[in-house]
Order: C-alpha cells, then sequence, then structure tokens
C-alpha cells in the first residue's frame, strides 16, 4: 500500500462528506497520473454551465446533452472508475458517472445523494430518481419491475450510499476488473485500501485468502482466512473457515 494514498484515504474517512473527493483517492490508486486538481474544475465548469438550474430535472438534461453516457462494450475498463478520465470522454459505469452528477448537483445547491441499488448505482436529487448510466429520470416502479426480472431482492436496494459506501463499491469494481485479469497482486493491494473502509468484513479476508492461493502462498491463505473467522457472522461459518485453515496449513508454498 502506497503510505501518501494511504493518509489520502485516512483523511477523506475522517470526514467523508463530498463523494467526489472520495472518488478522487480511488482514481490516485488505480492510475498515478490521474490529475485531481483538473477533474475538480471541470466540475466546477460543468456547474457554470448548468448555473440556474434549480430543477433537478433540468440537471440531468444538461449532462446529458453535455454527452455523458454509459461505456457500453468498453464497460469492463479499468479507466471507467478513474474520475479524470471519465470527465474527459464523458464516458463510464454507472457510479463513476453518478460522481459526476452528484458533484455538479451539490455545487448548484442541489440535494444529491448515491443509491445503492444492486448491479446499477442510482442517484436521487431531491425527489427524482436518476439512472446515471443513460443520464435520465427513472421511477422506483421501474427499478422495482428491474429487480423482479432478474430474480434480486428488494431488501437494501434503495439504500441510501454514505460518499464511504461509494468508494468501497468503486473499489470493488476495480478489484473484481483487476482479478478477471488475473492480475491478483494488484487485486490484494486495492483490498488492502477496502480494509481501510471495512476492517470486520470476513467476506474480504475469504476473497484475499482466494488470491493468495492462486498465488500459491498457503501460509497467507492460512493468516486471511484466520481474519475471516475472527469476525465471522456465526459459528457454523466460523468451523467452516477452521477446516479451510488446517487445508491450507498443510499445504506447501509454491513461492520461493
Amino acid at each position: 500500500m502506497d503510505p501518501a494514498l494511504r493518509d489520502a484515504l485516512a483523511a477523506f474517512l475522517k470526514a467523508p462528506e463530498d463523494p467526489v473527493e472520495g472518488a478522487l483517492v480511488v482514481a490516485r490508486i488505480i492510475d498515478a497520473n490521474s490529475d485531481p486538481a483538473w477533474a475538480r474544475q471541470e466540475i466546477a465548469k460543468l456547474a457554470e454551465t448548468a448555473a440556474g438550474e434549480n430543477d433537478p430535472t433540468a440537471v440531468v438534461a444538461a449532462l446529458h446533452d453535455a454527452g455523458f453516457r454509459g461505456a457500453g462494450e468498453r464497460y469492463y475498463e479499468i479507466e471507467n472508475s478513474v474520475l479524470d478520465h471519465v470527465l474527459r470522454t464523458r464516458c463510464g459505469i454507472p457510479i463513476s458517472l453518478a460522481i459526476v452528477l452528484m458533484g455538479v448537483a451539490r455545487r448548484l445547491g442541489l440535494e444529491a445523494l448515491g443509491v445503492n441499488f444492486p448491479r446499477h448505482f442510482l442517484v436521487t436529487i431531491g425527489d427524482v430518481l436518476v439512472d446515471p448510466y443513460r443520464m435520465e429520470a427513472t421511477t422506483i416502479a421501474a427499478c422495482r419491475e428491474w429487480l423482479r426480472r432478474n430474480q434480486v431482492a428488494e431488501d437494501g436496494a434503495f439504500n441510501i450510499a454514505a460518499p464511504e459506501d461509494i468508494v468501497l463499491r468503486m473499489l470493488n469494481n476495480v478489484r473484481m476488473t483487476i482479478q478477471r485479469q488475473g492480475d491478483f497482486v494488484r487485486a490484494l493491494d486495492i483490498s488492502d485500501y477496502q480494509l481501510m473502509i471495512v476492517p470486520d468484513a470476513y467476506g474480504l479476508y475469504i476473497e484475499r485468502a482466494d488470491a493468495w492461493l492462486r498465488l500459491g502462498a498457503p501460509e497467507m491463505v492460512a493468516d486471511e482466512l484466520e481474519q475471516a473467522a475472527a469476525h465471522a457472522p456465526d459459528d457454523a461459518v466460523r468451523d467452516r473457515l477452521k477446516e479451510r485453515i488446517a487445508q491450507a496449513r498443510r499445504m506447501k508454498s509454491a513461492v520461493h
């Protein structure tokens, strides 16, 4: 973990108010060449362009007309989680486009909050629910129909996401993309930052154990599973983890 980035994330977590600032820390974690100052200026310029618009739907329309849109075939590219890249290309995934929308709306004095909808982050501005990927208003009824079609439970689907929750979800998107590419070392590095936000997330320790297993380091697998067991939700899960720990302790390391 980079000490400067660790300190930047720690500073954000002490006063997690502006999701833009959290997203800029994520951008620096992903890309050392990201430009936070330029990103702040660009969001301010977008807000100036929409100045005088106190209607949430007008703000959304302004960003839609400015060309902000979903990434389409480029959806799984890691750059879609780098805020300054998204601002330059005007193309991103739901959560990064949501950051742009929230940043602009807040600078116009509107209350804009993230909604932790499964698989597809949403934004609420006042009483307007917005799909940032399409950069257009949507409805709870339409979202409930999506949940029904995709057989996803509604529990928690419309929960408001605090800025630190948004950072956690962004980092999770990045980590999963990196893992799909087979870069388990970098995925472990990303999860180090996630653990700063949720140090008791037993599931994250299990995923770290799986990454170490792919890297042929059973002693690290056992260590991560020990952490998972310490935070397990119940005795049954803890017992299963102890069995995996014992198996890992019997394995030989492939790391020399």
